[in-house]
């Protein structure tokens, strides 16, 4: 006989499930208990007692002046554990240190989480002029960006298929949203080896993005240089930061494993 949601377990999962969701939400932006409420089609009391107990638990917080909620400092200390014990991170961040001065902007690792592209590593080179980045570039949807587009071209084909099938939203008025071209985009990067775009987040920049695997031969990740767009347009330039982001990536995945011929 199967529990049903009216058992203190089941509340319980129920309960956990909305915190869940409601958490994800404000992950994307903060927004007062009315917003939240009108964004989940949920009770407004309802709302507001799940974000008074993550508010003190410490997963929330309230801003005083607009009476915002969003995510709250455990949140960060449990992040940075996530972190911490991440097998890309762990292998990688020796060879992230010693590519970060070859590149005249950003280097970074996203993963795949759901239907996102999440940043692991975000470093900007000191010696070099910064690169514009945006708060959403933390996460964004996978058929975003060069990143974006090798983590979703090495996703398993029903996963693809089911993102395919939308709905697929337009980041930027550059992001391509026709699934049509988006199967022979993620046709090329798999021929390819690897991903770019040119300014399709920021006008001033252009990305160029490879896979890193694990000991299997899965890809785990996905490193990516952020490129002024003089260096990027430049195709001898391009061709010499594409080698570097190979090699680097190469290197991470050999030390977590793998021994395949890098394409």
């Amino acid at each position: 006989m199967s529990e049903s949601n009216s058992t203190p377990r089941g509340q319980a999962v129920k309960s956990l499930s909305r915190s869940t969701l409601v958490m994800r939400v404000l992950a994307d932006r903060p927004m007062r208990p009315a917003e939240l409420s009108r964004e989940l089609d949920k009770p407004w009391a309802t709302i507001y007692r799940t974000i008074r107990v993550l508010t003190e638990e410490g997963m929330l917080q309230r801003d005083p002046d607009t009476g915002e909620y969003s995510i709250g400092p455990m949140m960060w200390a449990m992040a940075t554990s996530y972190l911490r014990d991440h097998p890309v991170l762990g292998v990688g961040l020796g060879h992230l240190e010693q590519a970060l001065p070859h590149v005249p902007g950003l280097l970074k690792v996203t993963e795949r989480s759901g239907h996102n592209a999440v940043t692991l590593f975000a470093e900007q080179n000191p010696q070099a002029g910064a690169v514009t980045r945006i708060r959403e570039q933390y996460r964004l949807p996978l058929h975003c960006a060069s990143f974006g587009i090798v983590l979703l071209a090495h996703s398993p084909d029903e996963f693809v298929e089911e993102y395919l099938a939308g709905p697929l939203p337009a980041v930027s008025p550059r992001t391509i949203t026709d699934p049509k071209v988006l199967r022979t985009r993620i046709s090329e990067v798999r021929d390819q080896g690897h991903a770019a775009s040119r300014a399709e987040l920021q006008d001033d920049n252009g990305s160029l993005s490879v896979p890193i695997r694990r000991k299997d031969g899965a890809v785990v990740a996905a490193l990516t240089s952020v490129l002024p767009l003089p260096v990027f347009d430049d195709a001898a330039d391009q061709s010499l930061h594409l080698t570097r982001l190979s090699d680097t990536a190469t290197r991470i995945s050999e030390a977590l494993g793998w021994r395949g011929t890098y394409a």
